[in-house]
């Protein structure tokens, strides 16, 4: 008995996976942390991330989470661990006293800077025999399907 074929949507959930994984390889972690140089540990880029891609002007610990994808609790770890490794500082909020507000330390826009020039040195690697507008196509097709599955695609 021979398997149905797979459907392109049964394929795009297949690339997605194995994407996924991809960066999550023991391989390329290693690679991550030799570009970056110094010793971090990946779920405090994470965070630190998150609190850049609010998108608020006082982020606080549900907007992390909300960015991520995770519990408030989950995301106060996270933050607490970034506090604790002076990359991220909490203030009370000029709004509203009862919320805390979080900022990136310079050692936190430092840490940040050195993850994004090891991402972006290994998606170069990764596209240096594609054309540029290959690599514009791809990008706008993921920004795409991102506002898609998030449902903040904007109707036309």
């Amino acid at each position: 008995m021979h398997a149905a074929p797979r459907t392109r949507l049964e394929d795009l959930d297949a690339a997605l996976t194995r994407l996924r994984r991809l960066w999550e390889t023991p391989v390329l972690r290693q690679r991550l942390l030799e570009l970056i140089g110094d010793e971090v540990e990946f779920s405090l880029i994470r965070a630190l991330r998150a609190i850049e891609l609010t998108g608020v002007s006082e982020p606080g610990v549900g907007d992390v989470a909300m960015v991520l994808g995770v519990d408030d609790s989950t995301a106060s770890r996270l933050i607490d661990h970034a506090v604790n490794a002076g990359t991220v500082e909490r203030t009370i909020s000029t709004r509203d006293r009862r919320r805390c507000v979080l900022r990136l330390t310079e050692d936190g826009k430092d840490v940040l800077r050195g993850a994004l020039r090891a991402r972006t040195t290994l998606l170069r690697e990764a596209t240096s025999d594609w054309e540029a507008s290959e690599v514009t196509t791809l990008t706008e097709l993921l920004d795409r399907f991102t506002s898609a599955v998030t449902g903040t695609e904007q109707s036309a």
